[in-house]
Protein backbone atom coordinates (compact mmCIF):
# COMPACT_ATOMS: atom_id res chain seq x y z
CA UNK A 1 0.00 0.00 0.00
CA UNK A 2 3.01 2.28 0.81
CA UNK A 3 3.55 2.14 -3.03
CA UNK A 4 -0.03 2.91 -4.80
CA UNK A 5 0.67 6.49 -5.96
CA UNK A 6 -2.72 7.62 -4.76
CA UNK A 7 -2.28 6.64 -1.39
CA UNK A 8 -0.34 8.82 1.46
CA UNK A 9 1.20 7.51 4.06
CA UNK A 10 1.38 9.59 7.54
CA UNK A 11 4.54 9.63 9.20
CA UNK A 12 4.85 7.78 12.35
CA UNK A 13 6.04 9.33 16.17
CA UNK A 14 9.60 9.19 15.75
CA UNK A 15 10.09 8.31 19.15
CA UNK A 16 8.89 4.94 18.52
CA UNK A 17 11.90 4.85 16.11
CA UNK A 18 15.76 4.60 17.04
CA UNK A 19 17.88 7.07 15.64
CA UNK A 20 20.23 4.25 14.52
CA UNK A 21 17.99 1.29 13.07
CA UNK A 22 21.20 -0.24 11.01
CA UNK A 23 22.06 -2.50 14.21
CA UNK A 24 18.90 -3.74 14.65
CA UNK A 25 18.41 -7.98 13.60
CA UNK A 26 17.35 -7.92 10.12
CA UNK A 27 13.34 -7.86 10.52
CA UNK A 28 13.42 -5.63 12.79
CA UNK A 29 15.54 -2.89 10.41
CA UNK A 30 13.61 -3.60 7.68
CA UNK A 31 10.18 -2.73 9.05
CA UNK A 32 12.08 0.28 10.59
CA UNK A 33 13.07 1.00 7.34
CA UNK A 34 9.75 0.73 5.16
CA UNK A 35 8.13 3.11 8.24
CA UNK A 36 10.97 5.58 7.91
CA UNK A 37 10.98 5.99 3.97
CA UNK A 38 6.80 6.26 4.27
CA UNK A 39 5.33 6.25 0.99
CA UNK A 40 5.96 8.52 -2.62
CA UNK A 41 2.31 10.09 -2.48
CA UNK A 42 2.51 13.36 -0.73
CA UNK A 43 -0.24 13.50 2.41
CA UNK A 44 -1.61 16.69 1.10
CA UNK A 45 -2.56 15.89 -2.53
CA UNK A 46 -3.38 12.23 -2.39
CA UNK A 47 -7.06 11.50 -2.47
CA UNK A 48 -6.62 8.89 0.31
CA UNK A 49 -4.23 8.57 3.20
CA UNK A 50 -4.15 5.68 6.01
CA UNK A 51 -1.32 5.83 9.13
CA UNK A 52 -0.32 3.48 12.03
CA UNK A 53 -1.45 4.93 14.96
CA UNK A 54 0.69 3.10 18.16
CA UNK A 55 -0.25 3.23 21.59
CA UNK A 56 -4.01 3.51 21.52
CA UNK A 57 -5.57 0.72 23.48
CA UNK A 58 -9.62 0.30 22.64
CA UNK A 59 -12.20 0.88 25.07
CA UNK A 60 -15.57 0.89 22.95
CA UNK A 61 -17.16 0.38 19.70
CA UNK A 62 -20.01 3.01 19.32
CA UNK A 63 -22.95 3.17 17.41
CA UNK A 64 -23.48 5.46 14.75
CA UNK A 65 -25.79 8.46 15.27
CA UNK A 66 -27.24 8.73 11.96
CA UNK A 67 -27.63 4.56 11.86
CA UNK A 68 -27.65 2.76 15.16
CA UNK A 69 -27.24 -0.44 13.83
CA UNK A 70 -23.89 0.85 12.51
CA UNK A 71 -20.38 1.08 14.01
CA UNK A 72 -19.70 4.96 14.46
CA UNK A 73 -16.51 5.36 15.37
CA UNK A 74 -13.85 3.25 18.17
CA UNK A 75 -12.67 4.98 21.60
CA UNK A 76 -9.22 4.24 22.44
CA UNK A 77 -7.41 5.16 25.45
CA UNK A 78 -3.49 6.68 24.88
CA UNK A 79 -1.02 4.72 25.83
CA UNK A 80 2.64 4.95 27.07
CA UNK A 81 5.44 2.09 26.90
CA UNK A 82 7.52 1.81 30.08
CA UNK A 83 10.33 1.52 30.86
CA UNK A 84 10.52 3.35 27.62
CA UNK A 85 9.66 3.11 23.81
CA UNK A 86 12.82 1.29 22.38
CA UNK A 87 12.93 -1.32 25.66
CA UNK A 88 12.90 -5.01 24.60
CA UNK A 89 10.49 -5.50 27.61
CA UNK A 90 8.44 -2.25 27.55
CA UNK A 91 4.76 -2.81 28.13
CA UNK A 92 1.75 -0.37 28.19
CA UNK A 93 0.70 1.74 30.70
CA UNK A 94 -2.60 3.62 30.29
CA UNK A 95 -2.41 7.31 30.87
CA UNK A 96 -6.35 8.10 31.30
CA UNK A 97 -6.66 10.11 27.90
CA UNK A 98 -8.68 8.89 25.40
CA UNK A 99 -9.41 9.95 21.91
CA UNK A 100 -12.64 8.78 19.78
CA UNK A 101 -11.79 7.95 15.87
CA UNK A 102 -14.45 7.96 13.72
CA UNK A 103 -14.68 3.98 12.28
CA UNK A 104 -17.30 2.79 9.31
CA UNK A 105 -15.45 -0.60 9.82
CA UNK A 106 -13.42 -2.70 12.31
CA UNK A 107 -11.30 -5.67 11.46
CA UNK A 108 -10.25 -7.30 14.86
CA UNK A 109 -6.34 -8.79 14.43
CA UNK A 110 -4.96 -9.52 17.46
CA UNK A 111 -2.57 -12.50 18.77
CA UNK A 112 -4.29 -14.80 21.83
CA UNK A 113 -3.14 -14.77 25.43
CA UNK A 114 -1.02 -17.80 26.36
CA UNK A 115 -2.57 -19.57 29.03
CA UNK A 116 -0.60 -22.03 30.95
CA UNK A 117 -0.86 -25.82 29.63
CA UNK A 118 -1.94 -28.60 32.43
CA UNK A 119 0.72 -29.36 34.80
CA UNK A 120 3.10 -26.46 34.98
CA UNK A 121 3.24 -26.59 38.36
CA UNK A 122 3.77 -29.84 38.96
CA UNK A 123 6.56 -29.82 36.84
CA UNK A 124 7.73 -26.26 38.58
CA UNK A 125 7.62 -24.16 35.41
CA UNK A 126 6.33 -20.69 36.54
CA UNK A 127 3.23 -19.03 35.11
CA UNK A 128 2.13 -15.37 34.61
CA UNK A 129 -1.64 -15.52 34.67
CA UNK A 130 -2.13 -11.72 34.25
CA UNK A 131 0.50 -11.26 31.61
CA UNK A 132 -0.17 -15.14 29.50
CA UNK A 133 3.95 -15.04 29.89
CA UNK A 134 6.28 -17.49 31.45
CA UNK A 135 8.77 -15.39 33.11
CA UNK A 136 11.98 -15.16 31.35
CA UNK A 137 15.40 -12.66 31.00
CA UNK A 138 13.89 -11.92 27.24
CA UNK A 139 16.77 -14.32 25.92
CA UNK A 140 14.52 -17.54 25.95
CA UNK A 141 15.66 -18.82 29.22
CA UNK A 142 13.04 -19.42 31.82
CA UNK A 143 13.25 -17.79 35.63
CA UNK A 144 12.01 -18.92 38.35
CA UNK A 145 9.19 -16.09 39.79
CA UNK A 146 7.01 -14.04 37.99
CA UNK A 147 8.46 -10.79 40.63
CA UNK A 148 11.70 -11.80 38.73
CA UNK A 149 10.19 -10.49 35.28
CA UNK A 150 10.89 -6.68 35.81
CA UNK A 151 14.58 -7.52 37.03
CA UNK A 152 15.68 -10.77 34.80
CA UNK A 153 19.46 -10.72 36.31
CA UNK A 154 17.77 -10.41 39.77
CA UNK A 155 15.93 -14.12 39.44
CA UNK A 156 17.00 -17.65 39.45
CA UNK A 157 16.99 -19.25 36.12
CA UNK A 158 15.59 -22.69 36.14
CA UNK A 159 18.14 -25.26 34.95
CA UNK A 160 17.45 -26.48 31.18
CA UNK A 161 14.23 -24.71 30.76
CA UNK A 162 13.77 -22.27 27.98
CA UNK A 163 10.38 -20.99 26.04
CA UNK A 164 9.80 -19.11 22.30
CA UNK A 165 7.29 -17.34 20.97
CA UNK A 166 3.87 -15.51 22.27
CA UNK A 167 4.31 -17.10 25.81
CA UNK A 168 8.29 -15.50 25.96
CA UNK A 169 7.33 -12.04 24.68
CA UNK A 170 3.35 -11.85 24.40
CA UNK A 171 1.02 -11.85 21.17
CA UNK A 172 3.15 -9.49 19.37
CA UNK A 173 5.22 -9.13 15.93
CA UNK A 174 4.90 -10.82 12.51
CA UNK A 175 5.95 -13.77 11.33
CA UNK A 176 9.72 -12.88 10.88
CA UNK A 177 9.49 -11.72 14.32
CA UNK A 178 8.63 -15.13 15.81
CA UNK A 179 11.14 -16.42 13.53
CA UNK A 180 13.75 -14.26 14.72
CA UNK A 181 13.00 -14.96 18.48
CA UNK A 182 12.96 -18.81 18.03
CA UNK A 183 16.48 -18.01 17.17
CA UNK A 184 17.78 -15.99 20.04
CA UNK A 185 16.13 -18.80 22.35
CA UNK A 186 17.79 -21.18 20.41
CA UNK A 187 21.29 -19.43 20.68
CA UNK A 188 20.74 -19.48 24.54
CA UNK A 189 20.62 -22.82 24.12
CA UNK A 190 24.00 -23.30 22.38
CA UNK A 191 25.51 -20.74 24.41
CA UNK A 192 24.17 -22.44 27.70
CA UNK A 193 25.71 -25.89 26.73
CA UNK A 194 28.92 -24.82 25.31
CA UNK A 195 29.37 -22.90 28.78
CA UNK A 196 28.85 -26.12 30.50
CA UNK A 197 25.50 -24.30 32.08
CA UNK A 198 23.28 -27.04 34.37
CA UNK A 199 21.15 -28.40 32.42
CA UNK A 200 17.64 -30.59 32.98
CA UNK A 201 18.34 -33.62 35.55
CA UNK A 202 21.87 -32.76 35.85
CA UNK A 203 23.68 -34.95 38.49
CA UNK A 204 21.06 -36.99 39.49
CA UNK A 205 22.01 -39.74 37.09
CA UNK A 206 19.05 -39.76 34.66
CA UNK A 207 21.00 -38.36 31.91
CA UNK A 208 20.74 -35.82 29.49
CA UNK A 209 18.68 -35.20 26.64
CA UNK A 210 15.76 -37.70 25.84
CA UNK A 211 17.00 -40.31 28.41
CA UNK A 212 16.60 -37.57 30.77
CA UNK A 213 12.96 -37.61 30.10
CA UNK A 214 12.27 -40.87 28.89
CA UNK A 215 10.79 -42.73 32.23
CA UNK A 216 8.29 -39.32 32.52
CA UNK A 217 7.61 -39.32 28.89
CA UNK A 218 6.49 -43.19 28.51
CA UNK A 219 4.47 -43.09 31.91
CA UNK A 220 2.40 -40.10 29.76
CA UNK A 221 2.41 -42.42 26.70
CA UNK A 222 4.36 -39.55 24.88
CA UNK A 223 5.90 -41.40 21.68
CA UNK A 224 9.55 -40.69 20.59
CA UNK A 225 10.61 -39.38 16.96
CA UNK A 226 14.01 -40.17 16.17
CA UNK A 227 15.80 -37.95 13.61
CA UNK A 228 15.23 -41.12 10.77
CA UNK A 229 11.54 -40.80 11.32
CA UNK A 230 10.89 -37.17 10.90
CA UNK A 231 13.01 -37.62 7.75
CA UNK A 232 10.29 -39.79 6.93
CA UNK A 233 7.41 -37.75 7.36
CA UNK A 234 9.64 -34.81 5.95
CA UNK A 235 9.66 -36.78 2.64
CA UNK A 236 6.07 -37.55 2.72
CA UNK A 237 5.24 -33.80 3.37
CA UNK A 238 7.21 -32.98 0.01
CA UNK A 239 5.46 -35.93 -1.89
CA UNK A 240 2.03 -34.78 -1.31
CA UNK A 241 2.78 -31.17 -1.65
CA UNK A 242 4.56 -31.76 -5.15
CA UNK A 243 1.26 -33.31 -6.43
CA UNK A 244 -1.02 -30.64 -5.74
CA UNK A 245 2.03 -28.30 -7.18
CA UNK A 246 3.39 -26.96 -3.73
CA UNK A 247 6.41 -27.07 -2.23
CA UNK A 248 5.01 -29.39 0.69
CA UNK A 249 1.68 -30.24 2.32
CA UNK A 250 2.30 -30.31 5.81
CA UNK A 251 0.13 -32.83 8.14
CA UNK A 252 -2.65 -31.22 10.53
CA UNK A 253 -2.93 -34.46 12.86
CA UNK A 254 -0.29 -35.85 14.87
CA UNK A 255 -2.02 -38.74 14.39
CA UNK A 256 -1.74 -38.80 10.81
CA UNK A 257 1.73 -37.67 10.68
CA UNK A 258 2.75 -40.59 13.55
CA UNK A 259 0.87 -43.33 10.97
CA UNK A 260 4.05 -42.37 8.55
CA UNK A 261 6.25 -44.37 10.93
CA UNK A 262 4.27 -47.39 11.37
Amino acid sequence: MIKLPSVGFHPVDESLIPEDISKLPRPSRRIMEVLKKGSGASISTAPKSWSLDFCLSPTSFNPSKESPSNLGSISFEKTTLSPGPLEPAARPLGTGETVDIPSSLAFRSIGYKSEALPGFSELGIPFNDSKGLIPNDHLGRVIDDNDGWSEPDGAKRLPGVYCAGWVKRGPTGVIASTMDDAFSTAESIIRDWYSHAPFLNNGNGSGMGWEGVKEDAEKRGCRRVSWQGWKKIDAVEKATGQKNGKEREKFTKVEDMLAVLD
